[in-house]
Parts: structure tokens; sequence; C-alpha cells
């Protein structure tokens, strides 16, 4: 598998609609996430405390009928 090095803060607009997305993040970033959700939901499964320097992913999750995983 590839590992991305995320040096910058980045944007992630991510829609699931009947299936669901799984992301993967690296154990040194910040997660941020805004969702829209009817009848699904985006769940940050994510437990990692990233220095305050870290960069931040922004997740923007839209789930209608599905879901969106952060792991």
């Amino acid at each position: 598998s590839i590992k991305a090095k995320i040096k910058d803060d980045v944007v992630i607009n991510a829609k699931a609609i009947f299936g669901g997305i799984d992301i993967l993040v690296p154990d040194d970033v910040a997660v941020k996430v805004k969702s829209n959700s009817v009848f699904g939901g985006v769940a940050n499964k994510k437990d990692n405390k990233p220095s305050e320097k870290a960069p931040t992913i922004y997740i923007n999750g839209t789930a209608i009928f599905g879901g969106i995983d952060i792991k």
C-alpha cells in the first residue's frame, strides 16, 4: 500500500449516496469534519493526538443512505 505524506492542509469533499466511503488518514495529521447526512452518517474513528503544528485534513462529508468512515 502507498502511504501519503501530508505536509500542508488539505480539503477532501466526499459524497456517499447509497454506498460507503473509507478515508484512511496518517497518524501525524489533525482531522476536522463537517457533514450533512440524510439516513446516513459520517464517523471519525481516528483517535490520534497530533502536534499543534501538524497539518489538518478538512473533510466535508455528505452521506445520503450511506456512510463515510474516517480511519
